[in-house]
């Protein structure tokens, strides 16, 4: 009888089928119904015209600009100008004093926080500013990062120290920070441009909104870590609040706010490269005026300079926020220059242990005269105190390498003012490159077999992905997808989602931004996509292989350090400006997190499992397919996640090489002088990077918890 009772329990073909595939059920079924419509609408939609009549965004916030600049603009001139005051100190500085005397500067940090091998490695990135005869541009990039970090950081910690002591003020920064972080880099510079002018105000004034968010989270997050038994301590001890904040809360959160600073001066350099457009001087005019003029090589050198910028600046700022303090004995071999499984081959381990030995030597006498000068200064300081002596000698000593330096740099000027003994750069020393990189591409795009490659890619994905699905979604009526997201926000998040998403393409469709937003939601679509199918195996790969990873690794994190602007360059040099050549650079930018989440995903998964599966004889390749990857899907989607955000950030910057969409609408209300159509261009990818993120986080809320893991 129970057997009977089983049997009849049991769902049919049907049901099995529902319960097992009900994700791929629902998406085809939608897609048919979609496919219907859009077949039986017909045409590009079109947005009630009333509802735009009735909604001129563009027009009120331009009147309202008009009536507003002259009471605000005299404060922000202000601003500017004492941005501007402090850039010139900077840059003039920089750029007049003797290059041996600013590389050592630049050269010193390095060394004292990451040793010798991040010291050669900053000496190879400042010296090809000379090689490349970029060094007045560069000192120009880096005084406008320089200011605007240094106010970013100052303003940054204090709002997260206040957010820190404090959960209405943290709960009503939040918000805005995420919104902060979710616009694209390029819409600081509207408001920028309008209130602050063209040049270095404009780019310091947007940097600073831009670079803020990391080091406010990072500050407030370090703070609130420290463990309460901590805290309680010092009060028993009779420390005041702000004695317990000053004296141990902020200097336990230090790591924290190192990491944030590093965060902050990485987003820095990225927008400082994007101000070009207001004018900005630096990196970035090279760059742009090598895309404008189709000169490749030049746009090569520029952006070559800026990797090497952007390598430095994070390496230095990473090792100053993971200083180890630890004893060497005379006989370590610390400093490693080849990999470790190379130490076998003796030449390479004698080699090392050689620069290993020199720089022992150099280390030791930059000490010897560090002791030699605090000695100096103790014999001084202890006729008037000799408790206050004893303090500064402990100082002093402590940062040897520091005093060793500043006295280093204090002869080095002392040099420069008083003595002729520098020289210029040699020209004989400097490297140009851009010549033979165009001759080379001029040879290249009239190659018979080059031009059929890359046409065949160029029209596989225009007409296979790009144009089909600018059609299709151009041609869904507008009621139509705004209720097939709005269903879909409130299946995944609920009402409060589901409200915001029918306020945003509300918005997107009464300012007249339909048909273009519909253009940037298929480039991201497809982007995402082609990241997906790549990132995904390339992800495996890493996971299962060493090798792989190994080889992966370098060339990741060199395309996170990049700035968005530079990923232009290669496609252009390769496939020529057009949509294509948009998707191809926003694949490039928005895949390292898909393949970094797969291969995290897959590796933290149980060692267990292979045992079991193969206890079962599965094989390799099915317990990948049914088990590793189904139950890394809510890794993956963090990092698919994560591509749609900076696929959405690049989306503003590809019209340079004839990308559509929003982005463009943001171009020409800047070529315009309009901050009302660059401003709701810039809000409708705002909206659709919200719309987004928040469903693809929901998304995988609901898979983690429907896999326990929540």
């Amino acid at each position: 009888m129970s057997t009977v009772v089983d049997e009849r329990a049991r769902p049919g073909f049907i049901g099995e089928v529902w319960n097992e595939h009900r994700g791929w059920v629902v998406s085809f079924a939608v897609f048919g119904i979609s496919l219907l419509i859009w077949k039986l609408h017909g045409g590009e939609t079109a947005f009630p015209p009333g509802w735009i009549e009735a909604f001129p965004f563009a027009e009120q916030v331009d009147a309202f600009d008009k009536w507003l600049r002259p009471y605000i603009q005299p404060t922000t001139r202000a601003a500017a100008a004492g941005a501007v005051w402090l850039y010139e100190i900077l840059v003039d500085f920089l750029t007049f004093t003797q290059w041996q005397v600013v590389f050592v500067i630049l050269v010193l940090p390095a060394f004292a926080y990451g040793g010798l091998r991040l010291g050669l490695l900053a000496i190879v990135g400042v010296s090809s500013f000379l090689v490349l005869d970029f060094w007045d541009e560069s000192m120009e990039t880096l005084s406008l990062m320089s200011i605007s970090i240094l106010i970013s950081v100052i303003i940054g910690v204090l709002l997260g120290i206040l957010a820190s002591q404090s959960d209405r003020f943290e709960a009503v920064v939040k918000p805005i920070l995420d919104t902060m972080q979710t616009l694209p880099a390029f819409v600081y510079l509207i408001p920028a441009f309008y209130l602050f002018g063209i040049g270095p105000p404009g780019a310091i004034l947007a940097t600073v909104i831009y670079a803020l968010p990391p080091v406010v989270r990072l500050t407030n997050l370090g703070i609130r870590q420290v463990p309460a038994g901590i805290d309680e301590a010092a009060t028993s001890f009779g420390a005041t609040r702000l004695q317990s904040l000053v004296k141990v809360k902020i200097p336990l959160a230090m790591p924290s706010i190192k990491l944030g600073v590093n965060q902050t001066v990485m987003m820095a350099l990225a927008l400082v490269v994007l101000a070009t457009f207001i004018g900005s001087p630096g990196l970035g005019d090279v760059v742009y005026s090598g895309l404008v003029r189709l000169n490749v090589g030049k746009a090569l050198e520029g952006g070559l300079a800026i990797v090497f910028m952007a390598v430095l600046l994070d390496r230095v700022t990473y090792a100053m926020g993971h200083v180890e303090h630890r004893s060497v004995s005379q006989h370590d071999h610390v400093f490693r220059l080849f990999p470790q499984s190379w130490e076998n081959f003796k030449p390479v381990l004698y080699l090392e242990y050689g620069i290993d030995w020199i720089w022992r030597r150099v280390a030791e006498a930059g000490n010897l005269v560090a002791l030699l000068i605090a000695t100096a200064i103790y014999s001084g300081a202890a006729l008037v105190d000799s408790g206050f002596a004893q303090k500064l000698r402990e100082f002093l000593v402590a940062r040897s390498f520091l005093l060793a330096s500043l006295v280093l740099i204090a002869i080095l000027m002392l040099l420069d003012a008083y003595g002729d003994v520098f020289g210029k750069f040699p020209r004989a020393w400097e490297y140009s490159f851009r010549t033979p990189v165009n001759q080379y591409m001029d040879e290249l795009v009239t190659s018979e077999v080059f031009y059929a490659i890359t046409k065949s890619i160029r029209e596989g994905l225009y007409l296979g992905l790009i144009n089909p699905l600018n059609v299709f979604l151009k041609g869904l009526p507008w009621w139509y997808t705004t209720g097939l997201f709005v269903a879909a926000a409130y299946l995944f998040s609920g009402r409060a989602l589901a409200i915001g998403t029918l306020i945003g393409f509300l918005f997107i469709g009464a300012t007249d931004l339909w048909s273009y937003g519909m253009i940037t939601l298929s480039t991201v679509t497809v982007s995402v996509l082609i990241c997906f199918l790549l990132g995904v195996p390339l992800g495996i790969m890493a996971a299962h292989n060493k090798a792989v990873d190994t080889l992966l690794k370098p060339v990741l994190d060199t395309m996170q350090t990049l700035p968005v602007f530079v990923y232009l360059v290669p496609v252009v040099m390769l496939f020529g400006a057009g949509q294509v050549s948009a998707v191809i650079a926003t694949v490039v930018y928005a895949l390292p997190p898909l393949v970094r989440c797969t291969t995290l995903g897959i590796r933290e998964l149980p060692e267990q499992i292979d045992e079991v599966s193969n206890s079962f004889g599965a094989s390799m390749l099915q317990t990948l397919t049914k088990i590793k990857i189904p139950m890394a899907i809510p890794a993956i989607m963090v990092g698919v996640n994560q591509g749609i955000m900076m696929a959405l950030a690049m989306e503003v910057v590809t019209p340079l090489i004839g990308g559509k969409g929003l982005g463009l609408q943001v171009f020409d209300g800047m070529n315009r002088a309009s901050i009302g159509i660059s401003l709701e261009a810039g809000i409708g990818i705002v909206m659709l990077a919200i719309i987004l993120d928040r469903l693809s986080q929901a998304w995988t809320r609901t898979q983690r918890q429907a896999m326990g893991l929540s």
